[in-house]
């Protein structure tokens, strides 16, 4: 049957009763083996002090592990701030680039507006041109049309030309006919004309007192012009001069506007009569056949005498300083 503890306690009652029974019930329970356990203790014991310096090297092993983990939590613990930092670092960071990245998705979405924007341009641009086009194309078909009909004007224009040239061929020949007419004119009538020149001349110069000094010659003044009649004088006062003529067939207001610009206000002109003699004082004479209805007007207004041939001194001359090309008008 088995041994239970109430059993167990029985028995300690029992021996607590007998304790004569408890050395003989050691003799039962010691076997050899616990007979050998002080031996062993002191074996243990010997182990143990062996154990406890290995305790001991441990506890120092140990306790430089500990400065080790010690030292590891040390740089553990920096490593965390270390961390923490380098966090909140890659945290705003982080934040930046978002930022950043939220501005580019702006950007970008700014910019496919515009892209839509360009596109939409582009195919306005394109309508464009091709409006553009087709009106260029009218224009072209236009432009050839009106090509087209200025040649067939400049054709008519230049065949309007050619016989414009030919016209203009036959009228200088005709005109170079009428200056050669002329030309045998005036060699007829001019010599008729100065003929007539010099009796009324030396009547009116004696009518005034005047005396000759010379004959009444035609003085050609190098291109420039040519004064008809010139003839030295001396009045009743003393003074000395000459006498310039300009002959016409007919004095024309023109004739007298002429003189007084061709030669005596013409710096050339005075030269070359300075150069033939004539010295100050000048008085200025045209001399005609027949006078037009104006001439007398125009030969007060230029300070310019005018001669006729039947009617005598119409406008009395003026003397001219011939140094200086202008009338004495105090004179």
């Amino acid at each position: 049957m088995a041994f239970t503890v109430r059993d167990f306690e029985d028995l300690t009652r029992l021996l607590d009763k007998h304790p004569e029974w408890l050395e003989a019930l050691r003799q039962r329970l010691l076997t050899k083996e616990l007979l050998q356990v002080p031996k062993t203790l002191r074996g243990l014991s010997t182990r143990m002090g062996k154990v406890e310096k290995s305790l001991e090297s441990l506890s120092q092993t140990v306790q430089t592990l500990a400065q080790s983990v010690a030292a590891l939590a040390e740089a553990q613990r920096r490593h965390y701030e270390e961390f923490a930092a380098h966090r909140q670092e890659f945290l705003a960071y982080r934040q930046e680039t978002d930022r950043r990245f939220a501005e580019l998705a702006e950007a970008q979405r700014r910019t496919e507006e515009r892209v839509g924007r360009l596109e939409e341009a582009v195919a306005a641009l394109a309508e464009a041109q091709r409006r553009h086009y087709e009106e260029f194309a009218a224009h072209r078909q236009e432009f050839l049309a009106y090509r087209e009909e200025t040649e067939r004007r400049f054709a008519e224009l230049a065949e309007a030309q050619q016989r414009t040239e030919r016209e203009l061929l036959k009228l200088i020949r005709n005109q170079d006919l009428l200056q050669s007419t002329l030309d045998r004119f005036a060699q007829i009538i001019g010599p008729i004309v100065e003929e007539r020149l010099i009796p009324a001349l030396r009547v009116w110069l004696e009518s005034q007192g005047g005396t000759p000094l010379g004959p009444v010659v035609a003085m050609t003044l190098d291109g420039i012009g040519e004064v008809d009649g010139a003839l030295p004088v001396r009045w009743p006062d003393g003074r000395e001069g000459w006498i310039l003529v300009s002959v016409k067939a007919k004095v024309w207001p023109r004739s007298i506007e002429d003189f007084a610009k061709d030669i005596l206000q013409n710096p050339q002109a005075r030269a070359a009569l300075r150069d033939k003699g004539v010295s100050d004082l000048v008085w200025p004479i045209v001399f005609g056949l027949t006078v037009d209805d104006r001439a007398p007007r125009t030969a007060e207004q230029e300070k310019i005498g005018l001669l006729s041939s039947q009617q005598g001194m119409i406008v009395p001359p003026i003397p001219w300083s011939l140094e200086k090309g202008n009338y004495l008008s105090d004179t």
